[in-house]
């Protein structure tokens, strides 16, 4: 009958209770939805059943209001009208683990869902929303149940900090960037810096940092930050588009820096207090366990052997 929807995205929520005749609008959200919406979820994630937080943060949820007793609510339009006549939510969670807190109270089909640290598991929240007095004090008896998902923090790793040389033949075929933790949309920062030495060891140029562009060499060590690629939990291939090759004859070395990353559940945690801070980072935190790992890989050119030349004969007629 009624479904759990996940709180919809927004830039700034509305705490407030405004009485206007037989129905009254609830403190839930509003704002233009679309704009963030990319920072929290991808389309078709919009959680009805299950969701995901990260422990140590407080999420927002609401109930679906009966249709037939409110029918003004309407979250797809942002229109969130309560009948105003008493209704009531009950939220639980049979271990009470997760802190559940009704900022305006019993008539409000809007809470907020606290993990704390260290609660990562499987929980089942029940909500259930009665009729008041004059209309029996019917309720459903069962309520409805979401499963709240508690991950631990996101974490993002090279395998340490490390200075690698190779031969050409010998270049390594991949550099992987390994993701635990978290849930899902997970988003790295961290660089990639391509140089060129001379033999003295002195820096000859820069490049992009895929090799896509080699034939130009850069002004400037290119550090871009990759807040959007995609990535999963396990062994993340992060390669240069060419691979590990040598650039223009030359020793060429590929530097590394990882930093940290986030997820989707660890971006739901911050949605109360959501900065709206555009740029490479979104306003967003992002978490490592260790500090920033640096990996530096030189490729080497191969020597190339020359020709075996015999004692100038003309040199020889003289002695």
């Amino acid at each position: 009958m009624k479904k759990m929807n996940f709180l919809k995205i927004t830039l700034t929520f509305v705490l407030a209770l405004a009485a206007s005749g037989a129905f009254a609008q609830a403190s839930d959200v509003v704002g233009d939805g679309a704009s963030f919406a990319a920072n929290y979820e991808t389309a078709g994630q919009a959680t009805v059943g299950t969701t995901y937080i990260m422990e140590g943060t407080t999420v927002p949820i609401f109930a679906l209001p009966d249709t037939y007793f409110h029918p003004l609510y309407n979250n797809t339009t942002e229109v969130y009208t309560l009948n105003a006549a008493g209704f009531t939510w009950v939220w639980t969670e049979a271990t009470a683990t997760l802190t559940i807190t009704q900022p305006n109270g019993a008539s409000d089909n809007y809470v907020t869902v606290a993990a704390p640290a260290a609660s990562a598991g499987a929980y089942t929240i029940n909500v259930l929303e009665t009729a008041p007095l004059a209309w029996g004090s019917c309720d459903d008896g069962a309520g409805e149940d979401i499963t709240v998902n508690v991950v631990t923090a996101p974490d993002i790793t090279l395998g340490g900090t490390s200075t690698n040389s190779y031969c050409e033949a010998s270049a390594p075929a991949a550099v992987n960037a390994t993701i635990s933790g978290g849930w899902l949309n997970y988003r790295a920062v961290w660089s990639l810096e391509i140089r060129t030495l001379n033999a003295d060891g002195s820096l000859k140029n820069l490049y992009d940092n895929d090799q896509v562009t080699i034939g130009g060499p850069l002004a400037e060590s290119y550090t871009a930050l990759n807040p959007d690629v995609a990535l999963v939990t396990a062994a993340n291939d992060i390669t240069p588009v060419l691979g590990f090759v040598v650039i223009d004859a030359s020793a060429t070395v590929y530097t590394y820096t990882m930093t940290s990353v986030n997820d989707q559940a660890s971006r739901y945690g911050e949605f109360l207090a959501q900065l709206g801070v555009e740029g490479p980072n979104d306003g967003f935190v992002y978490y490592k366990s260790a500090a920033a790992e640096t990996v530096t890989i030189r490729i080497n050119p191969e020597p190339n052997t020359g020709p075996i030349y015999h004692i100038n004969s003309a040199w020889s007629d003289n002695i």
